[in-house]
């Protein structure tokens, strides 16, 4: 077989995986870029250029897949290989505490004696079925998260590039609050079921049923709203990841936040949370430091508001 006719079959098979109107142009580069390396071969080593020297150059150039996928427009991305390490991090080490916590929580509590050779190859079982791979929502839910993050980018992204990078201190890092939306999603399970611990949590030993008893003036008029603020604050997250960058407007209800929080936590902490007063005295303690670190970002928030923020760059 010659070397044209070898280079004609490479070259087929690359542009067949290419889009149709890609494919006559793409056919004639790369059938230009072997023939002159193919030659320059053969010059180098004094001989005409053969099967065996063509094949090798092929070989050196890269299988066929992995040439169209260079010659492919750029297409929707979900996680950018710069971001894959850390995604798949956060990933496996959600996964890892998943497992981790909810193994000690099955083998701690009381075995069954009376289950046929040891109840715990039975909890195992148990455990995998419901713990073990349910733990996988945590990745499905992050690559759902980085979907939404990736379609708004997308939508949003300039047709041509800046000619000169700005430094943009108002931009944020989408993948920060993805990251934040997913593990706000997780911190709401266990605060929207302290509530109702005496239910679920029959298995539990009762001291630690009774320390996490709400205060019931407190469930009933201080808690719920809660549920807003929360709300509010995904809202805005979700509105930030939107715009990509800290606006006017979105900086003002954060500082609005800040202040809304502010006053909830100091109605909290202004009567009993717990039943119990030693979780009651730790929980209005956490409390009354969580405002002030509050407080402290209000402050960061109005000086930002006071400067001008930088023109996003077109």
């Amino acid at each position: 077989m010659n070397p044209e006719a070898i280079i004609d079959t490479y070259v087929t098979d690359v542009v067949r995986r290419l889009p149709r109107k890609q494919r006559a142009d793409v056919a004639f580069e790369l059938r230009s870029l072997l023939a002159e390396e193919l030659q320059g071969r053969a010059d180098d080593t004094g001989r005409p250029a053969d099967a065996a020297m063509t094949m090798d150059l092929l070989a050196a150039f890269g299988r066929p897949m992995d040439v169209a996928d260079r010659y492919r427009p750029a297409g929707f991305t979900i996680i950018r290989p710069a971001d894959a390490p850390g995604f798949a991090r956060v990933a496996l080490i959600g996964v890892a505490l998943q497992w981790l916590i909810s193994l000690v929580a099955v083998y701690t509590a009381p075995m069954d004696a009376t289950a046929p050779g040891g109840d715990w190859l039975s909890r195992l079982g148990t455990w995998w079925l419901t713990w073990g791979l349910g733990s996988f929502w945590w990745p499905g839910f992050l690559v759902s998260a980085s979907i939404i993050a990736a379609l708004v980018s997308a939508r949003r992204a300039p047709k041509e590039p800046a000619p000169f990078a700005v430094l943009d201190r108002d931009r944020v890092n989408r993948a920060l609050i993805v990251l934040y939306l997913a593990l706000a999603a997780v911190g709401s399970v266990p605060i929207v079921a302290i509530p109702s611990i005496a239910t679920w949590g029959s298995a539990l030993p009762q001291p630690v049923v009774q320390a996490f008893t709400l205060d019931g003036e407190f469930l009933t008029y201080r808690a719920p709203w809660v549920l807003l603020l929360w709300a509010a604050a995904l809202g805005l997250a979700v509105a930030l990841l939107v715009a990509g960058r800290w606006t006017r407007v979105i900086r003002i209800a954060s500082a609005v936040g800040d202040v809304v929080w502010i006053a909830l936590l100091a109605w909290w902490v202004a009567g009993p949370i717990f039943v119990s007063p030693l979780a009651d005295e730790t929980t209005r303690g956490i409390l009354a430091l969580l405002a002030v670190g509050i407080v402290v970002d209000l402050v960061f928030t109005v000086r930002r508001i006071a400067r001008p923020i930088a023109a996003p760059v077109s």
